[in-house]
């Protein structure tokens, strides 16, 4: 396959098929999603997924969710549920201040050339916040929480700090809370 083939780019309507696969291939059953739900979130707003797409298919996505304080607060504090989120998504084109939500970063970790989409993947966020800044976003804060090792790990090294001690109860299993500031993303991720 050329390198050229592969992209990071926003995620469409009739990319929602293969999102699905890769998520599902990749989290436990808890975490699974539909491709019907992924495209309620899209229609919804169209700017929140990105996706390191090949010719052949979808090889890593991440998600930012733009949200008002309050259901933003919910989300990280475990009342407002991942199931529930899409009819609370806010549109670009109508909200100038937001609170984001990154809901993943995920990458195919079956295949051989995984640290390279991840490298991708996260190279790419700072582009986006810069996007969204330069459509006159303003990003109040940034938070996620950690489903693996794996994303505790990467998310302070990103610029997100976890408060001390929070955490969210999901699944009988309680995860760690990061938040973060734009400015400490955009310096932590070297482009």
């Amino acid at each position: 396959m050329n390198q050229n083939d592969n992209i990071v780019t926003t995620a469409i309507l009739t990319d929602a098929e293969n999102m699905a696969k890769l998520n599902n291939q990749i989290y436990p059953k808890e975490w699974h999603v539909s491709p019907e739900y992924l495209k309620k979130i899209i229609k919804r707003n169209p700017e929140v997924y990105r996706i390191y797409k090949t010719r052949d298919d979808i090889k890593g996505i991440y998600g930012f969710f733009p949200l008002t304080e309050s259901n933003y607060h919910a989300v990280l504090e475990g009342t407002l549920e991942e199931n529930e989120i899409a009819d609370y998504i806010l549109d670009y084109s109508q909200s100038k201040k937001v609170y984001l939500y990154l809901i993943t970063i995920i990458v195919d970790i079956y295949d051989d050339n995984r640290k390279e989409y991840a490298s991708k993947l996260i190279k790419d966020i700072p582009r986006e916040l810069n996007r969204l800044k330069t459509k006159g976003i303003t990003i109040k804060e940034v938070g996620a929480f950690a489903v693996s090792a794996d994303g505790e790990k990467l998310l302070p090294k990103i610029g997100f700090e976890q408060q001390k001690g929070e955490t969210i109860k999901l699944n009988n299993h309680k995860y760690p809370v990061f938040r973060a500031k734009t400015e400490n993303i955009l310096e932590n991720i070297k482009i």
